[in-house]
């Protein structure tokens, strides 16, 4: 035997995450992804509130209701769910495209985490309650993130919808190739179910901003 010792090296920490948020389980996925989007939404929500300028997001409108009248709460639910509802569809479109093992759907409700909490932060919501501060009682008395959840149930539940595939990086220079198509897609009962519960969920979420949006305007 030589004298040299052969150290196995462990996955790195991205490595270990992105087996995660790609489980064949998914629920795994789900609980990965999930509380990757909710680290990042603590810290953009705590940085966005001490640091950046109110009103920064303002004008972009990010998630939220189409209005800014509230004729009644069906009507603004109904407005809310469809505004959602098309947002869904294009995270699911988004899954088409994998870069490597990760879709990027996952990218997309990513992207909205982060945005939310800016918005939160800087006080950029189209109905104005100044900055909010970060705090369990934020979380648990809005919307938002049991929104930004139903749409993290959806991207994981719809991971399977790939298209087009990126065998390998780096990922700004390498083309995507078609490898499959729509006949292809296969769905889980779990990922059925999972889906089934993310647009429940957003369903709920939405009408309960619905009535917020309506006392807040009465």
């Amino acid at each position: 035997m030589s004298g040299r010792s052969h150290v196995s090296k462990s996955p790195s920490a991205t490595r270990r995450l992105g087996a995660l948020v790609n489980h064949d389980s998914v629920v795994v996925r789900f609980v990965a992804f999930w509380s990757l989007c909710f680290a990042l939404f603590l810290a953009a929500w705590t940085v966005s509130y001490l640091f950046l300028p109110e009103g920064l997001l303002r004008r972009s409108g990010g998630p939220g209701p189409i209005s800014t009248t509230a004729d009644s709460v069906t009507m603004e639910f109904l407005s809310i769910f469809a505004w959602n509802l098309g947002f869904s569809l294009i995270v699911i479109a988004a899954n088409t495209f994998r870069s490597i093992r990760t879709p990027l759907g996952y990218l997309v409700v990513l992207v909205m985490w982060v945005q939310g909490s800016i918005i939160w932060g800087t006080n950029s919501l189209t109905i104005q309650t100044g900055r909010l501060a970060p705090s369990l009682s934020v979380i648990l008395n809005r919307s938002g993130v049991y929104e930004l959840t139903a749409l993290v149930a959806i991207a994981v539940a719809t991971r399977g919808v790939m298209v087009w595939h990126q065998a390998s990086g780096p990922r700004w220079r390498e083309e995507f190739e078609r490898v499959q198509g729509p006949r292809e897609w296969t769905i889980e009962r779990r990922e059925a179910l999972v889906l089934v519960a993310g647009l429940v969920l957003l369903a709920l979420a939405n009408y309960r901003e619905a009535l917020m949006i309506v006392a807040t305007m009465s």
